[in-house]
């Protein structure tokens, strides 16, 4: 720039020019300059800060545990069921007066942890009166009712995770209570907030026919005989519109919208048979369900082809969830059917938790003691093998030799009664008993019989 021209540029234009020229040379100086010396550059430039960061975030453990000096826990008493409702109620409420409005809510959280504390909320805050008025006229939780302080030394019991069961479009739960109670049910539908499900199940009905119109009630408010579940229900069938409608047909009627065959019978929805219900979490077993084959068999929809569309392995592979100490014994043969150790056999030895310890019978590793997680292990037998059913099947202590093998399924021929019976794998185990003693019925080993 010429120095005549100086005069007509604005106030601190100079000084801007001069930075400007600068940063070019920086510009090109690193440019020139090699990767490996920009690498070394910038490493003994923020080398140094990140090793006093990281230093300055270490803190003890004990100093992370709570305190006098922190905001205290309040247990407050709620009904039993609602403790889930009455969290997202405090939410809400948050939401409409947050902090910094005119009446905020002055609590620092709330959850529930539902199992043995069921019927109880925790509120963390500074003060009690604050939960006071946090939770003044909200429905189905009662702060006015012995309100529990918890003790700092049970707070971080009180805060520790436990896994919790995930419950997914296509598992498997039973239900606790009334006309089904220990029944099989398949999840189809999970409500977003996870405290409902729409689930199928295999009907009981008996089409009004233990109704008895004429006979007289003594007393309106005793139940009608038979109404109790526990003494007598009918047997699981799939839903007849047929037998609907010989006794019922004005509370029988179509429904569309739902997919299949959709009726609707005295306020209840069936769909290609099943029936359709919504039911909350709190009222289903969903821990240790352990369906069996024979009651699994039951959802299967026929295709168009006329088979089955029961998915055997994708079952298995959900009732791998349960406890290996439940399933696998020492001793027990197994082979690793999936992962980087697929293909290898051999024999449990010991377990802890979800995974196996197995010494290797067959192949390059013959020998050799590995680990392996339950999923990806299954038992292995082979035709002819004689076995016992050891649970999670009505067939249960029954003895027989195996007489075909696929996947995680095994068909036996049963001792006692002749007949082939089909179970998972992981519900078997060799056996040398023998179910017959020698003896059927009347007769004995080599009796002469006279054939009629």
């Amino acid at each position: 720039m010429h120095p005549d021209d100086m005069d007509a540029l604005p106030v601190g234009a100079e000084t801007d020019d001069r930075r400007h020229r600068q940063l070019d040379r920086q510009r090109e100086l690193a440019a020139s300059m090699d990767a490996e010396k920009q690498a070394q550059m910038l490493k003994e430039r923020y080398g140094r800060n990140r090793a006093a960061a990281t230093d300055a975030v270490v803190v003890p453990k004990r100093l992370l545990l709570p305190s006098v000096d922190d905001p205290s826990i309040w247990g407050v008493r709620c009904k039993a069921g609602k403790e889930r409702e009455v969290v997202f109620s405090i939410q809400k409420r948050i939401e409409e007066r947050p902090p910094g409005s005119r009446n905020p809510i002055r609590i620092m959280s709330a959850f529930e942890r539902g199992g043995a504390m069921t019927g109880y909320i925790y509120v963390e805050a500074r003060r009690q009166a604050d939960v006071m008025e946090a939770l003044q006229d909200m429905t189905n939780v009662y702060p006015r009712t012995n309100m529990i302080l918890v003790p700092v030394r049970e707070m971080p019991d009180l805060l520790r995770v436990q896994k919790s069961e995930e419950l997914m479009p296509g598992g498997w739960v039973r239900i606790k209570r009334g006309k089904y109670q220990g029944d099989l049910a398949q999840i189809e539908e999970v409500e977003t907030n996870g405290l409902a499900v729409t689930v199928r199940l295999i009907p009981r009905l008996d089409y009004g026919m233990s109704e008895d119109i004429g006979a007289p009630i003594a007393d309106p408010k005793r139940k009608r005989p038979g109404m109790n579940p526990a003494v007598a229900r009918p047997p699981q069938r799939a839903f007849s519109e047929a037998e609907a409608k010989k006794k019922h047909a004005k509370y029988l009627s179509a429904t569309s919208g739902l997919g299949g065959k959709s009726w609707n019978y005295l306020g209840e929805t069936y769909v290609d048979g099943f029936l359709i219900k919504d039911l909350k979490v709190q009222h289903l077993i969903t821990k240790n369900v352990n369906p069996r084959l024979e009651e699994v068999t039951m959802f299967a929809r026929g295709s168009d082809d006329g088979t089955s569309n029961l998915d055997l392995a994708s079952l298995a592979e959900t009732l791998k969830n349960s406890a290996a100490e439940e399933s696998y014994l020492p001793g027990d043969p197994v082979e690793v059917f999936r992962g980087e150790q697929q293909g290898l056999i051999g024999r449990t030895s010991s377990t802890r938790g979800d995974i196996v310890t197995l010494l290797v019978t067959e192949g390059e590793l013959a020998g050799q003691t590995i680990d392996a997680p339950v999923k990806s292990l299954r038992k292995r037998f082979r035709e002819g093998d004689h076995v016992k059913v050891i649970g999670g099947s009505r067939y249960q202590d029954e003895l027989g030799m195996v007489v075909q093998v696929k996947d995680d399924t095994v068909t036996l021929l049963s001792d006692m009664s002749m007949q082939e019976i089909t179970v998972f794998s992981k519900d078997l185990r060799l056996s040398a008993e023998t179910g017959v003693d020698g003896k059927l019925g009347m007769f004995d080993v080599h009796d002469l019989v006279q054939l009629e």
